[in-house]
């Protein structure tokens, strides 16, 4: 692990706000290096905010403290948990991991968690970090190993970082789509924001979006449910968000507003078979929703 001095010097040539969230990142680096040496990612693919970061958007992208990831084998769910205990039970790098309460890790229907306490030699008090393994849905796309977006402080590494299993861009970007259609969280709408001017299959995302508010049971995808969900965000934290930045960034909540606005209306140009599923709250069109499926895994 890092030490405090190298930390320091990271944040200062990066322009981190806080030393802290260097502190964080290299943690989750470490992470995703012992869940690969340990064999967990061959059995997950990584997705989620700090995917985003990582694979993505790198150094500019916003701090995430979560690893969020969703099984893409048959391994039961028990197993994979015993895996990440397994991983998390010694020291890795200078790295200890502990859990301060019983309930921080634990087991539901369709996830395992774990909440670990990372500490070092010069933080003994730790950083918790969420890890969740979800099994709720497998992946649409083909998942495959990304390259991790070069940091500054990867040269002080002891190991180089590994590429990780990942879910497809477009599937990420479907995800997010679906988290911000369910609820108003400025994280989300600043992800949405960095990713309306990339380069991805616009087609491909309305699909899976249609397919993944489906498979949740409640309502479907629409645009102006969506549009109304990103413009009416009432308790959207600006503050929060900025210290998740660098200290260049300075988070404009009209801008991010109207750029996931105009750069998502495609999510509106719904085909008849996209259509027919935002309207079956109790999931009937199984078979439509499958066609649907096959269209989209050819279309990547």
């Amino acid at each position: 692990m890092l030490t405090t001095q190298q930390l320091r010097q990271v944040a200062a040539r990066s322009g981190a706000r806080d030393i802290s969230n260097v502190e964080i990142d290299v943690i989750l680096t470490h992470l995703l290096q012992l869940f690969h040496e340990r064999g967990l990612t061959e059995h997950l693919a990584f997705k989620g905010g700090t995917m985003l970061r990582k694979m993505i958007f790198g150094p500019r992208g916003r701090l995430s403290t979560d690893l969020d990831f969703t099984r893409r084998t048959n391994l039961a769910l028990d197993d994979l948990m015993l895996l990440l205990l397994d991983a998390l039970g010694r020291p890795y790098h200078g790295l200890d991991f502990r859990f301060d309460r019983n309930r921080d890790w634990y087991l539901t229907e369709d996830s395992c968690s774990a909440n670990p306490v990372c500490s070092h030699a010069d933080n003994p008090r730790g950083v918790k970090i969420k890890l969740q393994i979800s099994i709720r849905e497998t992946p649409v796309m083909p998942v495959l190993a990304q390259a991790q977006v070069q940091q500054d402080y990867f040269q002080l590494l002891p190991f180089a970082p590994t590429d990780i299993p990942c879910l497809a861009l477009e599937e990420v970007i479907a995800e997010k789509v679906r988290a911000a259609s369910q609820r108003s969280k400025i994280r989300d709408l600043h992800d949405l924001s960095e990713l309306a001017g990339r380069p991805f299959n616009r087609n491909l995302v309305r699909s899976l979006a249609v397919l993944k508010l489906w498979n949740s049971g409640g309502p479907g995808l629409d645009f102006d449910t969506f549009r109304q969900s990103i413009e009416g965000g009432a308790d959207y934290d600006v503050g929060d968000l900025r210290n998740l930045l660098r200290k260049d960034q300075t988070p404009e909540l009209p801008t991010m507003i109207r750029r996931v606005v105009d750069g998502f209306q495609f999510l509106g140009m719904l085909s008849e078979p996209e259509r027919a599923l935002t309207t079956d709250r109790v999931l009937r069109l199984r078979a439509e929703a499958q066609a649907l499926q096959q269209v989209v895994t050819r279309r990547e």
